[in-house]
């Protein structure tokens, strides 16, 4: 009994080490509870979308609305996370999110739904989205030591990859126990219901230093902070782009697996395709939930750098294995493939952010980083979904040349010095 004890304190000092806080407690669950509403919205929008029109093109424009705001929102999301408490920030992005999933519910269950309200409704679901994360990862640095935050961080990442798994899986249970998929929209505004309660139960108040003067000048100023420190600071620039190339060229794929599911895994009417694609999506959720998990657990600062350079690779060799896959059982084990290297490059290289960034411009700075990673991700799942539907070009096509090129952009990667430095040494050693 002592050994079994012994065993489990030593996986919570080392993998868990965070949750022993409970204000980090909180803000953990009520991410995983908005991030999984998040993912089961991006499976069932675009099923919706596509059985009700039956085109690639608008399931790629409705996943580019939820994304886009990211674009425009992120920035000034993170200036307001640092001009005002960040909790307050917070709640006001997690009701909205309650109010617009909503009136989306309604609109379903009531037969009214049309494309371009869905449209709509992405996009103010993709705004509160945008506002919320800044603030969350901003206020999570000031919940744990600072001894603790790579591992704190990695657990904050686990809950976007493992929602990948939480929020489709959730889909498939509401299938099988109602059989209507129209209830499916009600669960999502339930999850934003509970991470905004538990929102306002946190206690931790936290914002950063924000520069003085007359307010257009302070505005702009405090505002392109987090911008020009990220463009001067050669590895967080290095890091960054590298990561806008993983966004653009293997995490993409939103927009394409509807399509993927009915042409390549042969799934007919709405039903099939929606059950596919949840599949797909719980596949890749549980690997990359592992992955974060399991990167939580290291400590060495040369063992996050080589990590980093294997997940890169693997990510692009997995997302051509997919293109490949003839059936549904090679597939999820393709898109599994998938979820742990692209989930865990994602976890890493936030976590690695987060090392380097100051407090004060913190939130600043994370949003500029949102914008540069999601506007990539809604402006080629606008793309593809486009090349999908209006040039013919299959979506494993699509797929397995994205993972081809970030190949070559892995092997062009040691071309700068800094990455070259991260895969041997870590952040220390530069």
């Amino acid at each position: 009994m002592s050994s079994l004890t012994k065993l489990g304190h030593g996986i919570m000092s080392r993998y868990l080490a965070s949750m022993e806080y409970p204000e980090y407690r909180k803000l953990w669950l009520a991410t995983l509870c908005s991030q999984s509403a998040s993912w089961a919205l991006i499976v069932a929008r675009a099923a919706l979308v596509f059985n009700m029109t039956g085109s690639a093109t608008w399931t790629g424009a409705v996943t580019f609305a939820a994304m886009i705001p990211s674009v425009l929102v992120s920035p000034v999301a993170g200036y307001l996370a640092d001009r005002f408490d960040r909790r307050t920030v917070l709640a006001y992005a997690y009701l909205v999110n309650v109010g617009d999933n909503l009136v989306l519910a309604i609109l379903v269950v009531t037969g009214l739904v049309e494309p371009w309200h869905v449209l709509i409704l992405s996009a103010i679901t993709g705004s509160g989205r945008s506002t919320q994360m800044p603030a969350a990862q901003a206020l999570l640095a000031n919940m744990v030591p600072r001894e603790r935050l790579l591992n704190a961080v990695a657990l904050y990442q686990a809950t976007f990859h493992g929602s990948r798994f939480v929020g489709p899986f959730l889909i498939l249970v509401v299938l099988w126990a109602t059989g209507h998929q129209d209830w499916v929209f009600f669960l999502c505004a339930g999850l934003y219901v509970l991470g905004f309660t538990t929102i306002l139960t946190v206690k931790t108040a936290s914002r950063g230093a924000m520069q003085a003067g007359k307010f257009r000048e302070m505005f702009l100023g405090n505002l392109m902070a987090g911008l020009s420190y990220m463009y001067r600071h050669p590895l967080i620039l290095s890091l960054v782009l590298l990561v806008v190339a993983h966004c653009g060229m293997t995490m993409s794929f939103e927009s394409l697996f509807p399509v993927f599911a009915q042409d390549k895994l042969n799934m007919e009417g709405s039903a099939a395709v929606l059950n596919g694609f949840s599949y797909l999506m719980v596949a890749f959720g549980v690997a990359a939930l592992v992955a974060a998990l399991m990167l939580a657990g290291v400590r060495s600062e040369a063992a996050r750098g080589r990590w980093l350079l294997g997940l890169g690779v693997f990510s692009g060799a997995s997302a051509v294995a997919l293109a490949m896959s003839p059936n549904l059982p090679l597939a999820i084990l393709s898109v599994a493939a998938m979820g742990f290297a692209q989930g865990g490059f994602m976890t890493l290289s936030h976590a690695l952010l987060q090392t380097i960034a100051p407090d004060e411009i913190r939130g600043r700075m994370l949003g500029v980083y949102s914008w540069h990673t999601n506007g990539t991700m809604a402006g080629f799942n606008l793309v593809n979904g486009a090349l999908a539907g209006l040039t013919g070009l299959s979506a494993p096509l699509i797929l397995g040349a994205g993972g081809l090129a970030f190949l070559v952009i892995m092997t062009l990667s040691f071309g700068r010095v800094p990455l070259r430095q991260l895969y041997a040494r870590g952040v220390a050693a530069t």
